[in-house]
């Protein structure tokens, strides 16, 4: 299979970012960087991001009951009052952008990776990993197969609500069309 280049983003998702949140992506992504490989690296971020997910469904009070009780880091609120965005998939883009950004990867080489760059906010996490999965019929095929096989990638992709390319390139009706 083939390597594609990751052009570094134009700009920071963590710009303006507070630094508690920084420091909240900065151990998500060393924790994933800890994989040995993308398939390590994938089912560490879905793990990471599914437990984000579940917790931004819980209500403040529970928020506040699981962090006296677990020891686990939980994300930094977002500076509305306390309040976090109800649905995770319009965050879910900026924190596998905002860790993938930390990664400083410089290419795509396999379907994993394609397929988590595709989640990313970053237009060029996602150029690339479309990139890598145009350049040759496998490399798509391969993306495609990682989305059946892996539920809780599936999960995270249909919470994100991919369209246009991105979503068609990750599905069985997208390689007929």
């Amino acid at each position: 299979m083939t390597s594609t280049t990751i052009t570094p983003p134009a700009r920071s998702v963590l710009d303006e970012a507070p630094d508690n949140l920084k420091a909240f992506v900065g151990s998500l992504a060393d924790k994933v960087a800890q994989g040995a490989n993308w398939m390590v690296r994938k089912k560490t971020l879905c793990d990471y991001m599914l437990s984000l997910g579940a917790y931004l469904t819980l209500s403040p009070a529970e928020r506040l009951e699981l962090a006296g009780t677990s020891g686990v880091e939980l994300p930094p609120e977002d500076g509305n009052g306390g309040e976090l965005p109800a649905k995770f998939g319009e965050v879910l883009p900026f924190y596998v952008g905002a860790i993938l950004e930390r990664l400083g990867e410089e290419r795509i080489a396999g379907a994993e990776q394609a397929a988590v760059y595709v989640l990313s906010i970053h237009p060029e996490h996602q150029a690339a990993a479309e990139a890598w999965m145009t350049a040759d019929p496998r490399n798509a095929k391969a993306v495609r197969k990682v989305v059946r096989g892996d539920k809780r990638f599936a999960t995270l992709l249909k919470t994100a609500r991919l369209t246009g390319a991105r979503a068609g390139a990750l599905t069985e009706e997208g390689a007929r069309s």
